[in-house]
């Protein structure tokens, strides 16, 4: 039991990090949205009436209560059972609980894509403004920062490649390391190449806020590919050392960690302050132009 007091705290911060401080940060990120930039004067913003927003809102902070109170279910359960077992808590259980808890965060992304793909659609411009310039990865990340990535690739097969008998082969877990890490890797490199040449999601986005938003989007992907090979030599030191017991609090320390830098690094890098809202209200010249048409 006393091995096992540490993924306790560990998941309780969890627990608390996912699914109560972050979503309050995105509500209140989106009430004063709401507040200071009403659809009366920025509708180019909204697609949907304000009521829909509202209630979105509101499911939004309604699910993730929902999976905080299961997830205290989940861990006195666990202190229950650990109370008459001598086992350890298996690593996956958070990854398996982060998985639910991410769950809002995805439904918001894919709110965030339908709602471009309806400005776009709404969009009546017969000529539009667009950056001749190319977009250049390192000129949103420094070469050190990929070339650290690549270097922590390299070497995290390399080292499993090692320690495993210089073979790939599925009794080991170089084989499972290798197309684990390439894969996802693999993702980050085609997300990275959506936003360099990929059409511009917001018909209406300010150059300055889109060239912000890559940045920060791109930068976070780097540092989670760094992290996460250093969260799996790690692991694999700790059985090497026989802590293994450890190795359910690091993953919910990793999650929690891939969590700050994705979502935390967005909500502290694009202020609502700092964007800007005027390309959002309505453009007079098509006001008027309305109005001479239905005379």
């Amino acid at each position: 039991m006393y091995d096992n007091i540490l993924f306790y705290v560990v998941f309780l911060s969890q627990l608390l990090l996912v699914s109560h401080f972050y979503p309050q940060k995105v509500l209140s990120q989106m009430r004063q949205m709401l507040s200071r930039y009403p659809a009366t004067e920025y509708p180019k913003f909204y697609t949907k009436p304000v009521e829909f927003y509202a209630n979105g809102m509101r499911i939004y902070e309604i699910t993730n209560k929902a999976i905080l109170t299961l997830g205290i279910i989940l861990l006195v359960s666990i202190g229950v059972w650990d109370g008459k077992s001598e086992g350890y808590v298996p690593e996956m259980l958070p990854f398996a609980f982060w998985g639910l808890q991410i769950i809002p965060f995805l439904l918001i992304e894919l709110f965030g894509y339908t709602n471009s793909k309806m400005m776009r659609e709404a969009d009546k411009r017969t000529t539009r403004n667009a950056d001749l310039n190319p977009r250049r990865l390192f000129d949103f990340v420094s070469p050190v920062m990929v070339g650290l990535s690549v270097f922590m690739y390299v070497g995290t097969i390399l080292f499993f490649y090692m320690i495993h008998g210089f073979e790939f082969h599925p009794r080991n877990d170089t084989l499972v390391i290798f197309v684990s890490l390439s894969l996802m890797n693999l993702l980050f490199v085609a997300i990275i190449t959506w936003n360099l040449r990929g059409k511009k999601k917001d018909p209406h986005q300010a150059h300055s806020d889109r060239i912000r938003q890559m940045g920060v989007s791109l930068r976070s992907l780097f540092v989670m590919s760094i992290v996460a090979s250093v969260f799996i030599v790690t692991v694999e030191g700790l059985q090497t050392f026989e802590l293994k017991y450890l190795a359910s609090s690091l993953m919910s320390l990793y999650l929690q960690l891939t969590v700050a830098i994705g979502i935390g690094s967005i909500l502290r890098s694009l202020r609502l302050e700092d964007m800007n809202f005027d390309v959002y209200r309505e453009d007079v010249s098509l006001k008027e132009a309305a109005k001479e048409g239905a005379r």
